[in-house]
């Protein structure tokens, strides 16, 4: 189990993690800074003023996820095998303890791991940290539970 305070950007397995403020986004990729052009700016503006920014390495894809949250968690379930079964109890656990996932990777395999990976607000979540892993370490085939905080 690992409980710990993540600090700016995230990388992990191919997936990169940060939050933003709408009026200071910057990517240039010779200086590790981007310039939205106004246009979306002003509609990434309509949702809010703070994004979580998810970076898929392997799609190439930046996603924008408004959020209100003073704290997000990125929840790692660690598996030994992957089934349908046990992605089925993961998803309906997922859905009694937390109302909004705002990211998920689903079941993936990495190397020799299994896992699903999410990220969710604090807020969303029905129980805490302690009851959250667990009610998931309960789940057939998980082998353990890491929720570290991004925000």
């Amino acid at each position: 189990m690992t409980n710990g305070q993540i600090k700016g950007m995230q990388k992990k397995r191919g997936i990169t993690v940060n939050i933003i403020e709408c009026n200071k986004v910057k990517i240039d990729v010779a200086s590790d800074s981007v310039i939205l052009p106004k246009a979306v700016r002003n509609d990434l503006k309509k949702s809010g003023d703070v994004f979580l920014t998810v970076y898929s390495k392997k799609s190439r894809m930046l996603r924008f996820f408004p959020v209100n949250d003073e704290e997000i968690w990125w929840i790692k379930i660690v598996i030994d095998s992957v089934s349908p079964q046990t992605s089925g109890k993961i998803l309906a656990k997922l859905n009694k303890i937390v109302s909004e996932i705002i990211y998920s990777t689903g079941v993936c395999i990495a190397k020799s791991d299994c896992f699903w990976d999410g990220l969710v607000m604090k807020s969303s979540i029905k129980l805490s940290r302690e009851n959250v892993i667990s009610e998931l370490e309960e789940i057939p085939n998980v082998i353990k539970v890491e929720i570290n905080n991004i925000k």
